[in-house]
């Protein structure tokens, strides 16, 4: 995998090492929560988000994954791929993780915090999507049994991209100018509607190579209602040609998104759980936190 060196520390050293480096930093490097402005945070709001962060990060690594496959991690990747709020919708803190060290993430989970959740009291909100066919669950005290067996996202070629380019550094800005081409709107239907057209963040929150080739290369990109993740985006290249994916990461959202200014793809709002079986799902469970 390759790490995203304009967003956060590399993934080495154990799980452990990592937790403890993310909170003895006092979380630094996560904050302020990709907002891309500078804020002046007192010491007290420093410690809220320590420990937010802290019950965020201890409800992932609650995740134990099993599988057959060998092949398959049995945990969550532990250090976050990106870290954000929504005051508008009342979520404090939210994160995305994902599953699998190298290559195209297996899984990807969203934790967030909101402490009058549907005004059912303080609550973590979980989206889980999965990346891959190989079948495997995912069980903690939050999720009952995630038992996916295949990918949420469907990977289709990408029409009138460029040559790979040979250099790493010119390879990102292909995949980030690949980005930008498309673009993304967002029906919120929870207790109230409200219609955004939803922005792509500056960044890519993960690069990986998701073939042995040396040229193959991808990123995922984020588009997101103010800085709340909506729509995930895959951009990859295998060297020669260019691929996407696009996956969902809000449940009660009717979503759409565009390439080049013609539709690809949409998904209705989903009125209740789509079941523990479905390579998309959505939870909640109560939550303490600050």
């Amino acid at each position: 995998m390759i790490p995203d060196r304009t967003m956060w520390p590399p993934k080495n050293g154990s799980r452990r090492m990592t937790q403890l480096a993310v909170m003895a930093a006092g979380l630094t490097w996560l904050t302020p929560i990709l907002s891309g402005q500078e804020r002046e945070e007192t010491p007290a709001q420093r410690e809220i988000e320590k420990r937010r962060m802290e019950v965020m990060t201890s409800r992932i690594e609650a995740i134990a994954i099993s599988s057959r496959d060998a092949g398959i991690p049995r945990q969550m990747q532990m250090t976050p791929l990106f870290r954000y709020d929504d005051e508008t919708r009342g979520y404090v803190d939210g994160t995305v993780w994902r599953l699998g060290e190298k290559g195209r993430p297996l899984a990807i989970i969203t934790a967030e915090l909101h402490p009058h959740y549907l005004n059912n009291g303080p609550r973590v909100v979980y989206d889980l999507l999965s990346l891959t066919d190989r079948p495997f669950t995912a069980v903690s005290e939050d999720i009952p049994g995630w038992t996916p067996g295949k990918s949420a996202v469907a990977i289709k070629p990408l029409p009138r991209a460029p040559v790979p380019s040979p250099a790493a550094a010119r390879r990102l800005t292909q995949l980030k100018e690949q980005a930008r081409r498309f673009s993304g709107t967002q029906e919120v239907d929870e207790l109230e509607k409200t219609f955004v057209h939803l922005r792509l963040m500056p960044r890519e929150i993960d690069r990986y190579a998701p073939a042995s080739n040396e040229l193959a290369d991808g990123a995922i990109f984020l588009f997101a209602n103010g800085r709340n993740p909506a729509i995930l985006v895959l951009i990859e290249t295998n060297g020669t040609d260019w691929q996407y994916g696009i996956g969902r990461l809000s449940m009660p959202s009717t979503l759409e998104m565009k390439l080049d200014g013609g539709v690809v793809w949409s998904q209705p709002r989903i009125p209740s759980s789509p079941g523990w079986s479905e390579p998309y799902n959505a939870s909640n469970s109560p939550a303490e936190f600050p």
